[in-house]
């Protein structure tokens, strides 16, 4: 049996090396290209086990208040199996086109203003032929108008249409503030193209930066210690991660999210998902408007808010700010005990003894640093946190006034 297995010419032993060498490239070959598809698989069979934990946990702690099916419950906690919730907006492809041919009809107007003026120009009237020109741009022009303004009349009625079929969704919460519209037809100041496009998803809603998978795991972990106030037959969503003293492990929180994530349905959203949702979300403030024009945002631009602070005599309020720090923004809710953000007590120490002897932040006074960290939450983040937690839209959320006053309030926070 031996001899069998000992080649004794070279030649053979050749062939017998270059056979075993193909065959190996030929099976490493099989491997590579069959490795793609056997870690897809992979990742499908885990993918599907976390969803299966997942629902697991969402039925012996999260069915009770969001129901059995993700739908909510009224005034107790919002459905999670909600279009609304994963960014499928029912009328985002007209406000769209509404908001684009409104672009459109910006441009085209001013062309026509400005071949108007060449074609009336006393002083420097045109040629014969250039009028001719003018006159046949003109009326190109005109056209042009005409077709857009039909395209938004027709994407107007489609998007009323839609709405009217959501009404018992608007009841439920869809859409809060949509009742301050007065003319849903009204296209000439963007008003309705405005309001969808901060309303028409919750995370445009609540100003959230990162994507959805985030603002779950967020709101997991730390919870909502304010929703009880939103949502007055509930009791509050409690911090579900150890790391925030609740009872979850870091992969059961991922496994959580999983499942509430697995309701998407992507683009095949219909009607009678909006109409299925118990309860929507709620607004951070009480949902109501003002009857006058609000004052302007504060904005971003951090030396120009200090400047018109200078410049219009604005003071901040130490009383008004902690009101507005505890309730109407809900900061408490995440700078308390420093689990998920910094502790409020001790910013103004924190600030000027650490912070700012940071080389990027050399020439910042406290104020500057506070509104930055405010309006731009993004430019710094504080070593142990995670970037993306804050809401990126308080500048616009803000009025000078408000702002300064919330930075008065932590100025005292020693």
């Amino acid at each position: 049996m031996g001899r069998l297995l000992f080649i004794k010419s070279i030649e053979g032993r050749i062939l017998a090396g270059i056979t075993m060498f193909v065959g190996m490239m030929i099976l490493v070959g099989w491997v590579a290209i069959n490795e793609e598809a056997r870690m897809q698989s992979f990742v499908r069979q885990h993918t599907g086990r976390s969803i299966e934990r997942g629902a697991e946990l969402f039925a012996s702690l999260c069915s009770e208040c969001h129901g059995e099916e993700g739908y909510g419950a009224d005034n107790r906690a919002p459905g999670l199996n909600n279009p609304h919730l994963f960014g499928f907006d029912p009328v985002g492809l007209q406000t769209a086109a509404v908001t684009s041919a409104n672009r459109t009809l910006v441009r085209l107007n001013k062309e026509t203003e400005k071949l108007v003026a060449e074609l009336t120009n006393a002083e420097n009237p045109p040629s014969a032929e250039r009028q001719n020109e003018i006159i046949a741009a003109i009326a190109e022009l005109e056209a042009q108008i005409e077709e857009q303004q039909l395209a938004i009349e027709a994407a107007v009625a489609e998007r009323i249409a839609i709405l009217g079929t959501l009404d018992k969704a608007v009841d439920n919460g869809l859409f809060p503030q949509w009742e301050t519209i007065e003319d849903s037809d009204r296209t000439a100041d963007n008003e309705v193209e405005v309001f969808f496009n901060t309303n028409g998803t919750r995370l445009a809603q609540v100003g959230w930066a990162g994507d959805l998978h985030g603002y779950v795991v967020t709101t997991l972990i730390h919870g909502r210690p304010g929703s009880a106030r939103v949502y007055p037959s509930g009791t509050g969503m409690a911090a579900w991660s150890q790391t925030a003293g609740g009872p979850l492990r870091q992969d059961q929180i991922e496994d959580l999210a999983a499942y509430i994530l697995n309701y998407d349905k992507g683009a095949n959203w219909t009607t009678e998902d909006f109409l299925a949702v118990a309860q929507y979300g709620k607004p951070l403030a009480d949902g109501s408007l003002p009857t006058e024009p609000p004052p302007p945002p504060a904005g971003d631009n951090v030396l120009g808010i200090l400047a018109r602070w200078q410049a219009d005599e604005i003071v901040g309020s130490p009383v008004s700010g902690e009101l507005l720090y505890d309730a109407e923004f809900g900061c408490t809710d995440c700078h308390r005990n420093g689990s998920s953000a910094p502790d409020t007590v001790g910013t103004f120490t924190r600030v000027s003894t650490e912070r700012l002897t940071l080389p990027q932040f050399a020439g910042y006074s406290v104020e500057q640093y506070l509104v930055e960290s405010i309006t731009r939450p993004g430019d710094y983040v504080v070593d142990t946190y995670s970037s993306g937690l804050m809401p990126a839209n308080f500048g616009v959320r803000m009025t000078d006034q408000q702002l300064a006053d919330i930075v008065s309030y932590l100025l005292t926070q020693e």
